[in-house]
């Protein structure tokens, strides 16, 4: 297995935000035995006010850390970087690129060790960190199409398109992102994110204590839990939550929108971001999963982490009509029921709260084993084993 690497982490989110693939595959090569630096989000857009929460969060962090890594969980160094906010201005790429290179070879400290940069980001700082660390091996894990999430990322596309044809590794996590990258790559391969199925088996089997959080709510129980943003269909859920008062909605996670339409709602309840090692003790309480997101360019290549959790925790799922968990339900029939309007979500949920025979309950947590985090990561490590022995027969050569 791959060991005693150097791992640089250049990811698309914070380490402490939503647990998600960039932390998962930087602790799963820590515990693997490589030395692990995680890079928080540099970004894919130029900063705006309501960025001012993270901006401060960044400028505390850096300070604590007196502008070095700071140590977190399993051994992983975390870098907050206090960088210039345009990731497409030339003096602001180079003068970031500057910093963040620095940095790195500072936490290198001369190390012999092989360098392996996983990057998450395809930008134009990513880039030319990676040309000038001049690692061994270039991984680029591409888990959304960033240049879809918002107006002022669009400027990442013809750098994202450089990296998928310079990577000597691509990863991705949907059949749209495969596509795109196999234009230009012959190196692709998909990689789906995973799910921690034995934390879910242990909150199931407790599922009878009492979780104070929904103490006072009846059943039966629609849940989500993730962010609530603008990719989120709130219209769909205040419409739905409308028609169906009997039902209960009960949304868990950070808002980056305005949820007035929601929270008027008697049968919905707002609940605030839930720590990861908690997320499974909220969702084998729920009858139901939901996935409402709005259908877009950017979610087109979205598939959720969400869908398999609510398999591992034994419940149907009912979603929006999202290609990739279309894509999913095809090969996996009878998991996801699909609606489109608040009338159609409505009838879903209802015929989904039927569905809770223990063959089916088994057979969803089946499906969600599939995609352990332990065996998607032991393939994700084989994968980076392989291209490093490709590289190496090409540097023979």
């Amino acid at each position: 297995m791959l060991r005693d690497a150097s791992i640089v982490c250049l990811s698309s989110i914070d380490w402490s935000f939503n647990r998600q693939n960039p932390q998962e595959v930087a602790l799963a090569l820590a515990e693997g035995g490589s030395r692990v630096l995680f890079v928080d989000n540099t970004g894919v857009r130029s900063a705006a006010l309501r960025d001012a929460p993270r901006l401060w969060a960044r400028l505390r962090n850096w300070w604590r850390a007196h502008g070095g890594p700071s140590r977190a969980e399993s051994g992983v160094d975390v870098l907050s970087p206090l960088l210039l906010p345009f990731p497409y201005s030339r003096f602001s790429v180079a003068t970031n690129t500057c910093l963040l290179v620095r940095a790195v070879r500072a936490w290198l400290g001369g190390s012999d060790a092989t360098l392996i940069v996983i990057t998450f980001l395809p930008t134009p700082l990513a880039r030319a960190v990676i040309g000038a660390l001049h690692p061994a091996l270039v991984v680029y894990y591409c888990i959304d199409r960033l240049a879809e999430s918002s107006p002022g990322a669009r400027g990442v596309e013809p750098s994202e398109r450089r990296l998928f044809a310079e990577a000597d590794l691509v990863l991705v996590t949907a059949g749209v992102l495969y596509e795109e990258a196999a234009e230009v790559s012959s190196r692709v391969e998909l990689l789906a994110s995973g799910v921690h199925v034995e934390q879910f088996d242990r909150a199931r089997r407790s599922r009878a204590e009492p979780l104070e959080a929904l103490a006072s709510v009846s059943r039966p129980v629609v849940g989500y839990v993730g962010s609530i943003r603008e990719a989120t269909d709130l219209s769909l859920l205040a419409r739905a939550a409308e028609l169906a008062p009997d039902l209960q909605f009960v949304l868990a996670g950070p808002r980056f929108v305005d949820i007035k339409s929601l929270a008027s709602r008697p049968n919905v309840l707002l609940l605030d971001p839930i720590r990861h090692e908690d997320i499974a003790r909220y969702m084998v309480r729920f009858d139901v999963g939901l996935l409402p997101y709005s259908i877009n360019k950017f979610t087109a290549g979205i598939m959720p982490v969400k869908l398999k959790e609510y398999l591992a925790a034994g419940l149907p799922v009912v979603a929006t009509p999202l290609p990739e968990v279309m894509r999913f339900a095809e090969h996996h029939p009878g998991l996801v029921s699909f609606a489109s309007d608040p009338a159609g979500l409505v009838a879903a949920l209802r015929a989904a709260l039927s569905s809770t025979t223990p063959e089916a309950l088994a057979r969803r947590v089946a499906v969600a084993r599939q995609f352990d985090w332990g065996s998607q990561m032991t393939w994700m490590k084989e994968l980076i084993e392989q291209a490093l022995a490709r590289v190496g027969v090409k540097n023979n050569a």
